[in-house]
């Protein structure tokens, strides 16, 4: 209950406040006399109530001049300097230092509020602890094509291919697309296979790839492929480490029959110090290498089963 002070008495500085003069009327105590106190608050007009108080959150505190503060759900991320902090914490450094303005927005087809903010140079989407780019940049590299393994496809053909998030299978945020293939290439009753560039913002899930119908110029949607979502094998324990690796990487082929396309994911790449001719199933223990390698092997035979491919048509112990 506040005490609403009212000035037709005397500022009492002795004695206790609970032996003061006053009279209640409704839910209101009125007073005419009031003692000194240090802990008041009056930024309400007529009305004299206990400070809130205060607290401290952070041991450390920011050392540098403050942009912007967005709260989000109890979450404070302060804009200093040349980073974003979450409740006192960098979680993003190397910015420009300017000034910064954000909003707390749900993106089309996104269920989850994220913190949107930029300063005329940066652009940054925040969920969390990750600090993301706001929007997806395209790629800059053109595909490569050339002929597959199968059949079905006569004409000239080119392809583009744009990065994308998805959110539960939802596309929520693409890219603009690449630059078209150098050039069309010829078919006869051949497949299309396509090489693009891997994407190096973590944010994306999926490639989507556009291409041409016959000797046409329109651009078509053609299936998208997730990211990272393969797994890779290694032969042996010291490939692992990545000093023993060079070249360029080999690929394997896994026809996609729902999309009546083949697929190529990186496999193995080339080591240079060992003649693996001389003893080509085994690792530098002298185990054979699935033996040596049985979490990782074990993973090969499970992709392999998902994709329905026999083991013994490649060779692989059972």
């Amino acid at each position: 209950m506040s005490v609403i002070f009212d000035p037709s008495g005397n500022l009492d500085i002795s004695t206790d406040p609970s032996d003061l003069p006053e009279s209640g009327s409704g839910n209101n105590i009125t007073s005419g006399a009031m003692t000194r106190c240090k802990n008041l608050r009056i930024n309400q007009k007529g009305i004299a109530q206990t400070r809130d108080g205060s607290a401290k959150v952070n041991a450390t505190a920011i050392d540098t001049a403050i942009w912007w503060i967005e709260e989000q759900n109890g979450v404070r991320y302060v804009f200093a300097g040349d980073e974003i902090y979450k409740d006192e914490t960098s979680i993003e450094s190397g910015l420009t230092e300017a000034q910064w303005a954000a909003i707390k927005y749900n993106a089309f087809n996104e269920t989850t509020e994220q913190v949107f903010a930029l300063n005329g140079t940066d652009r940054k989407r925040i969920e969390d602890d990750d600090v993301y780019e706001w929007g997806i940049a395209a790629p800059t590299t053109a595909p490569t094509l050339s002929k597959g393994q199968g059949t079905g496809l006569t004409g000239q053909y080119n392809v583009k291919y744009t990065y994308v998030r998805k959110v539960d299978g939802v596309v929520v945020a693409e890219s603009n697309p690449s630059p078209s293939a150098d050039a069309y290439l010829t078919l006869n009753n051949e497949s299309l296979a396509v090489s693009v560039t891997a994407p190096t913002d973590s944010q994306v899930t999926h490639i989507r790839l556009y291409r041409t119908e016959a000797d046409g110029l329109i651009y078509y949607r053609d299936q998208d492929i997730p990211v990272g979502a393969f797994a890779y094998g290694v032969c042996f324990t010291w490939e692992g480490d990545g000093e023993y690796l060079a070249g360029e990487a080999f690929k394997f082929t896994v026809e996609d029959s729902l999309n009546d396309t083949e697929n190529t994911y990186t496999w193995e790449e080339t080591h240079k110090t060992v003649d693996a001719d001389s003893a080509p199933n085994y690792g530098a223990s002298g185990q054979p290498w699935w033996n040596e390698n049985a979490a990782a092997y074990n993973t090969y035979l499970a992709y392999l089963k998902a994709q329905g491919i026999p083991y013994w048509a490649l060779g692989a112990p059972l």
